[in-house]
């Protein structure tokens, strides 16, 4: 039916006035902005200076800001015009018409570009022309069918940028949170370190320890100055980072809110790739991107039919020769356009078509394999860096245990400054890979979610 009377599928298809799928980005973003009360923007007043931020603030305000949703979005909203382009042609389309032409009497054109009639007269004419599709078989149904396909992919291609951002900041965000931690272990360490090479220091003026003492104690210290001086380098370079996945033009000092570990996640990865197979935008798109291609190859195929025009022109001739031409003028008729040969056109698209088709059926199916693959190494290295948060957290008290038994040791004279010394290395290093393992975790975490497709 749809397929036969075009004008009233149209109809039928427009049903009101075409609203893309979400508000304009800068009306969105803007409306949104104003219900979130609990984002801070502006520089705290306390010790802290900074940005004040937790991680869901950070996503929500990457959400209403970063350009490349912005463009994701204005995309997809663009796309979806393509839909009022296609479906245009179930319409009326009216023109307006205009002409003047001087002859001199008893004029004929004998060379024509075609099979015209050679007689002109002299007149100035205005009216009104109108075409009206009434079957092409299904070829502009099935172009705008086409064209609401393609839209949903740009709109499932903007949830895939929204789901990137999202991941970018998570990752920005425990990355700065990594580093921060890392700093203020070291500040520790060369606090500690500061103190005991003082202790040591005045123990040798007294003659109470050997130089030798003192040198390791010296070397110890600037080894823990060149990790504060590396470590804090490590902070701006995470706060430039997630000022930029945040969608900041420049970087931005931050105050960040710890996230508790959640450590329950599913014990076999079957379901999250399941999950994964459904949820995920990418795949989404590429589903879109295999239902357009089939109905634009459908669309190919019905384009060798006829097609069916009705048209009707009308109008008055108010400057004209009475003994020639009435002062007003109207017609009707059937126009019906049967392709009969076009060099192979019609046939080669219609191949290019189908080619096109089983292109885009064959990217769904290995981008659910990649998909699944990535679920699996997802849900494994979330597996591990669990794992590894026991293993790490038995290394930090063992290595604190060690230390002050070593500390007790030296000072009692029955270890030397080498011991000493070493044990405070591995309780140093035991704190970081402490703070590794566990914001190792939360990214991991966070790209469990992306890989399942639960983020956007």
């Amino acid at each position: 039916m749809k397929k036969l009377f075009p004008f009233l599928a149209g109809m039928a298809l427009l049903g009101g006035p075409y609203v893309a799928d979400g508000a304009p980005m800068d009306s969105f973003a803007q409306n949104g902005l104003q219900t979130r009360a609990g984002m801070q923007l502006q520089v705290s007043t306390d010790n802290e200076s900074g940005l004040h931020f937790t991680l869901r603030e950070a996503e929500n305000y990457a959400l209403f800001n970063h350009p490349q949703i912005a463009s994701a979005q204005l995309t997809a909203d663009a796309v979806h015009q393509q839909i009022r382009e296609a479906r245009s042609a179930f319409f009326p389309q009216v023109y307006g018409e205009s002409t003047s032409v001087y002859a001199p009497p008893d004029t004929r054109l004998s060379a024509l570009s075609g099979l015209n009639n050679p007689t002109i007269y002299s007149r100035q004419s205005d009216g009104v022309v109108v075409n009206q599709l009434i079957t092409d078989f299904g070829h502009t149904y099935d172009l705008t069918e086409a064209a609401k396909f393609r839209a949903g992919a740009a709109s499932a291609r903007a949830d895939v940028a929204r789901a990137v951002v999202i991941l970018a900041v998570d990752q920005a965000y425990f990355g700065l949170l990594r580093a921060q931690t890392i700093q203020r272990v070291a500040e520790e360490t060369v606090k500690t370190r500061q103190t005991a090479f003082d202790q040591v220091e005045v123990l040798v003026k007294n003659q109470l320890k050997s130089t030798l003492d003192e040198s390791f104690d010296q070397v110890a210290l600037s080894q823990a100055k060149l990790l504060l001086l590396q470590s804090q380098s490590g902070v701006e370079e995470a706060e430039a980072t997630l000022s930029t996945a945040m969608g900041f033009p420049d970087a931005q000092h931050f105050v960040l809110t710890d996230v508790p570990l959640d450590l329950d996640f599913p014990a076999t990865d079957d379901a999250l790739e399941q999950a994964a197979l459904n949820q995920r935008p990418e795949l989404a798109a590429l589903r879109n991107d295999a239902d357009a291609a089939h109905r634009f190859a459908e669309a190919q195929q019905s384009d060798q039919y006829p097609k069916v025009t009705a048209m009707a022109a009308g109008g008055v001739n108010p400057v004209t020769d009475d003994r020639q031409l009435d002062h007003s003028y109207y017609a009707a008729g059937i126009n019906v356009e049967i392709p009969l040969a076009t060099g192979g056109n019609l046939d080669a698209q219609k191949q290019e078509a189908r080619l096109l088709q089983r292109a885009a059926d064959d990217n769904v199916i290995d981008a659910q394999n990649t998909i699944s693959r990535d679920v699996r190494v997802a849900w494994l290295n979330l597996t591990t860096a669990k794992e590894r948060l026991g293993v790490t957290a038995e290394l930090v008290g063992n290595a604190a245990e060690a230390q002050k038994l070593a500390d007790a040791r030296y000072r009692l004279g029955t270890s030397s400054i080498v011991e000493f010394t070493q044990a405070e290395l591995d309780y140093t290093e035991a704190e970081l890979e402490d703070a590794g393992a566990r914001y190792d975790f939360q990214t991991d975490r966070s790209l469990l979610d992306f890989a399942t497709g639960s983020r956007h």
